[in-house]
């Protein structure tokens, strides 16, 4: 291990998680006027250290916490006035942006000349679904009155290489998908795998036309002209030409996938893709993937399984419900909800970071679920550290930590991972240190 990249490390750890800082975000989001006891850096540190290392079911499990933690006596009462205020929130969010900002590490890699290497980012988006309070309908209408009346959703934008969220937005469920999407500008040079949600063809044609590049899920019923028809193994299928797709998806060919070029009559010029259809033999339905990347260039195997790459973020939101505690409170404060589910993504981004380390300084293919579910036990040492401000204490923590996580917490399967997982199109875990240095002293 490179001693002095970890204590570069370290010192980034410890001014990210630092009473300065933590303070500076209490004072930018307004949450305190005068800083008492529970400052914001109390507060803050108590919060993440108690999701990341315990089962929280009430947010009386964050009172016990933060006075275990501190060793104080603040009441029931004053400890809940703070957490319900509405800038308690604004506090969370604006200290998970800085988290996720300052201790993201680009985790993965794609070599040089394998598929899609050329495209950077790699953005992947998506959203899901947190059921809260029946009380809370008016605030966060959900998308199932009936069963689940008041909902979250959490649209997150994500960077494959770097493994963190970029962005994560917690609008009312029944809000409309395409709205999140990056700006087209952003997504220059990019690629986007995105589900169903997220096709919008006015969308589609701003993100072409800024020279980004999508993979994203058709919905049925779109009915667009087909230009031309291919099948898998290159044959042309003169038939299906110039007619509506809704008059030939009956006679498309079952055995091979189906490559046609469609377009649509929705601005001047009309918008012209590439529609992948592949049948699935065990659900007996199409699976249709629309996508302006070049022909020649990008067979239709490697699209689907560049599409596969979207379940990254299937993954983040199963570890966010399932080991970093998120899930429906019993309360009916929307500012308690947004500034919990700020909190537990904060403790999330915190565990992820831990999972890099060992990969990076010891080249050892981590496992993040692992990671997500054992880095508790190397957490208590580290918060102790950060409490005190312990240099050489949260050094010697944090090292322990990855010494830890090396030995319990890699990749079960490296080897498989190429032939069937996220590994097949060259993607792979990034070993060494080299640019930890830049990581280190970035500001």
């Amino acid at each position: 291990m490179d001693h002095g990249q970890l204590s570069m490390v370290a010192d980034k750890f410890q001014w990210v998680c630092s009473d300065p800082l933590l303070n500076a975000c209490g004072t930018e989001a307004k949450f305190c006027r005068r800083q008492r006891i529970l400052t914001p850096f109390r507060l803050g540190l108590a919060l993440t250290a108690t999701w990341a290392s315990q089962s929280v079911e009430t947010w009386a499990d964050f009172h016990r916490g933060c006075n275990a933690l501190w060793g104080s006596t603040i009441t029931d009462k004053a400890f809940y006035h703070q957490v319900a205020k509405s800038r308690c929130a604004d506090f969370a969010r604006t200290m998970t942006s800085r988290l996720i900002g300052d201790m993201t590490l680009k985790g993965l890699g794609l070599a040089k000349g394998r598929a899609l290497a050329e495209f950077r980012p790699l953005v992947l988006q998506d959203g899901s679904s947190l059921a809260i309070q029946d009380g809370l309908r008016e605030v966060f209408p959900g998308r199932f009155k009936v069963v689940k009346p008041a909902a979250v959703a959490l649209h997150t934008t994500m960077e494959l290489l770097c493994d963190t969220p970029a962005t994560v937005v917690l609008p009312p469920d029944t809000t409309n998908e395409p709205a999140f999407l990056p700006e087209p500008a952003s997504l220059r040079t990019s690629l986007l795998p995105a589900d169903r949600g997220y096709l919008d063809l006015h969308s589609l044609r701003r993100l072409q036309d800024a020279g980004g590049f999508f993979i994203i899920r058709a919905k049925a019923g779109r009915n667009p002209q087909v230009v031309e028809a291919f099948r898998d193994d290159g044959k042309r299928l003169r038939s299906l030409r110039n007619k509506p797709l809704k008059a030939i998806h009956a006679t498309l060919p079952k055995r091979q996938r189906v490559a046609l070029v469609v377009e649509w009559q929705v601005e001047e010029p009309p918008l012209r893709l590439r529609l992948r259809i592949s049948w699935n033999r065990q659900t007996k339905e199409c699976c249709d993937l629309l996508t302006n990347l070049p022909a020649p260039r990008d067979p239709l195997a490697m699209i689907y399984r560049a599409y596969k790459w979207r379940w990254q973020v299937a993954l983040r939101w199963k570890e966010w419900k399932s080991s970093a505690n998120l899930h429906a409170f019993d309360t009916e404060n929307p500012a308690i909800v947004e500034g919990l589910i700020g909190i537990a993504i904060a403790a999330a981004a915190l565990k992820r970071f831990l999972a890099h380390m060992p990969q990076r300084l010891l080249a050892v293919p981590m496992s993040t679920r692992k990671v997500a579910m054992g880095a508790v036990h190397g957490l208590g040492r580290i918060v102790q550290a950060l409490k005190t401000g312990d240099v050489a204490g949260l050094y010697d923590a944090i090292e322990a930590a990855i010494m830890y996580l090396a030995c319990h917490a890699p990749r079960a399967h490296p080897k498989r991972d190429r032939h069937t997982g996220r590994s097949q199109l060259g993607l792979e875990p990034l070993f060494g240190s080299n640019d930890l240095m830049e990581f280190a002293e970035a500001a």
